[in-house]
């Protein structure tokens, strides 16, 4: 379905710089079916699905175990001309701190694989300095190639606190300083915008107005802030 899906949202006027996936293990089958098609489409970027590591007493071991797969998925992506960013999550999810997509990418070629940086998770785990060295540690030789956008403020649920989800810029995560890092890296990859808050985590049909309003806007002032600094 994804080349019908390509071809409708080209016809609109959509072109797809980047595809999401459910790819883990190079191994599968159905892995070789997907990056076949998305290298027959000219797609270059997708992402790789996330992994649970909630119970794991030692991330290094973890790491380790997953090394050969990404290798191999490095070899796959190579063998097709596609990049792969592995996303990093908050919580109990791998990259809650960015060293682990580090540590997992470090010896593959930045070519094929490295991380779909999403500066809202990575602000909760790190919000004064540990996003800007994750970051900076990512961005070497060219690792970060995708990006993912989203904003959060602590809130108290109860006696605990928790992220919530927001509209960019009504946030916590520091924009102003994440794009003066994006043009020192002359960053040209694909962004994505997600929209975790209000009515968008359970939309009904007569939401929608107010769902492309929030898009709108959003969107608005991302391209504003990307003019401000001419990225």
């Amino acid at each position: 379905d994804l080349p019908k899906a390509f071809e409708s949202l080209r016809k609109a006027g959509a072109p797809i710089a980047m595809i999401t996936t459910r790819i883990q293990d190079p191994r599968d089958p159905i892995t070789r079916k997907i990056l076949k098609t998305v290298s027959s489409l000219g797609i270059l970027r997708y992402r790789r699905d996330g992994e649970k590591w909630e119970g794991s007493r030692d991330p290094l071991k973890r790491i380790a175990e997953l090394r050969g797969r990404i290798h191999d998925l490095a070899l796959l992506n190579k063998e097709y001309g596609l990049f792969s960013g592995i996303h990093n999550h908050s919580g109990f999810d791998l990259g809650a701190t960015p060293w682990e997509v580090y540590e997992l990418v470090k010896s593959e070629d930045p070519r094929w694989i490295g991380s779909n940086f999403d500066v809202a998770h990575a602000t909760i785990e790190g919000g004064l300095g540990g996003w800007r060295s994750g970051f900076r540690l990512l961005a070497s030789a060219s690792r970060i190639q995708m990006l993912a956008l989203k904003d959060f403020a602590w809130t108290k649920q109860g006696d605990k606190w928790e992220p919530d989800f927001c509209a960019l810029g009504r946030g916590m995560v520091d924009f102003k300083t994440f794009f003066g890092y994006l043009k020192e890296i002359n960053f040209t990859g694909p962004i994505s915008m997600h929209f975790e808050y209000g009515k968008h985590n359970n939309p009904q049909p007569s939401d929608e107005p107010e769902l492309f309003a929030d898009m709108t806007r959003d969107l608005a002032l991302l391209r504003k802030w990307m003019a401000e600094i001419e990225l």
